[in-house]
C-alpha cells in the first residue's frame, strides 16, 4: 500500500511566501533609499562629498533593484 501525497506542498508554499515577502519589502526599502539619496543629491547646499556618496548609493540601489528584477524574470522564464 502506498501513502497518499498531500494536495498542497506546504513547505514549497512557505518558501514562496517567505521569498515574496523578503523581496517585496526589500525592493521597497531599496527604492526608498534611492529616492532619499536622490533628494539629498539634488540639495542646493550639498557638498561634493555628500553628492558623491549619494550618487554611489543611488547607483548601488538601482543596480540591486535591476538585479532582482532580472533574477525574477529568469526564474519565471525557466520554471
Amino acid at each position: 500500500m502506498t501513502t497518499a501525497t498531500p494536495l498542497i506542498d506546504w513547505h514549497a508554499l512557505g518558501q514562496v511566501l517567505l521569498t515574496s515577502l523578503v523581496l517585496g519589502v526589500g525592493i521597497v526599502v531599496l527604492f526608498s533609499a534611492c529616492v532619499y539619496s536622490l533628494s539629498q543629491f539634488r540639495r542646493s547646499g550639498a557638498t561634493v562629498v555628500v553628492r558623491a556618496t549619494n550618487a554611489i548609493v543611488m547607483t548601488a540601489t538601482l543596480a540591486a533593484i535591476a538585479a532582482s528584477v532580472v533574477w525574477g524574470l529568469y526564474i519565471i522564464i525557466h520554471k
